[in-house]
């Protein structure tokens, strides 16, 4: 699958032609150079790296653009022994994707992309947060930390059971990051929790 292939595709040699300039609205075969240039300028991928990820995504997306029912597909494919379907709605939230066509672009999937692949600790850590930020009130409930932290033990075929339960981790993280203890944890208490104690980033952000 082209999406699912494609994180590594940073690293490969580019192998595909790269006279793909001209953006075709029926076929999308074709990446414009407004959306190159655009990307060129908001992420760290090089042009050859653009056309590279174009190639993948559009492989699994002909229309251009990303559904939820695909990008469920796509992390079931590399999480097959996992329950991937409530995980992708917080990732696929995270994404933003278009509030007309509920799908996510290859402009917003590929800043999403380059935030995870090539962006600071405080990016990564921030994009994380917003996942966890269920309601968008800039704060974490301890209702949706447990929610998405299920969730990603469900992917991962996680025993949730005894001293693994997912409600009980956030007990304990609310505990050591929840500093002014009123029940919710901001983004400013979440990045410095997350970043002085590995424990916490393990469970919370656990490729940051």
């Amino acid at each position: 699958m082209g999406c699912c292939g494609s994180a590594q595709k940073k690293h490969d040699k580019p192998t595909r032609p790269s006279n793909l300039v001209r953006l075709n609205n029926d076929a999308r075969s074709d990446l414009s150079d407004a959306i190159i240039n655009d990307l060129l300028t908001k992420t760290k991928f090089s042009k050859q790296e653009i056309l590279d990820w174009w190639h993948g995504f559009l492989a699994d997306c002909p229309t251009g653009l990303l559904d939820k029912k695909k990008f469920i597909e796509v992390y079931q494919y590399r999480y097959p022994n996992g329950k991937a379907k409530n995980f992708c709605n917080h990732v696929f939230r995270t994404f933003n994707p278009d509030m007309k066509t509920h799908a996510i672009d290859f402009q917003r999937f590929m800043c999403a992309i380059d935030i995870t692949l090539n962006g600071s600790t405080d990016e990564k850590l921030e994009w994380a947060f917003a996942m966890y930020d269920v309601n968008g009130d800039q704060r974490i409930s301890k209702h949706e930390m447990s929610s998405v932290v299920q969730s990603m033990f469900d992917l991962l075929g996680k025993d949730k059971r005894g001293g693994n339960n997912p409600r009980r981790h956030v007990d304990q993280i609310f505990s050591r990051i929840d500093v002014n203890q009123d029940n919710y944890v901001s983004k400013e208490e979440f990045l410095r929790g997350c970043k002085a104690d590995e424990q916490i980033r393990t469970i919370l952000a656990p490729h940051y």
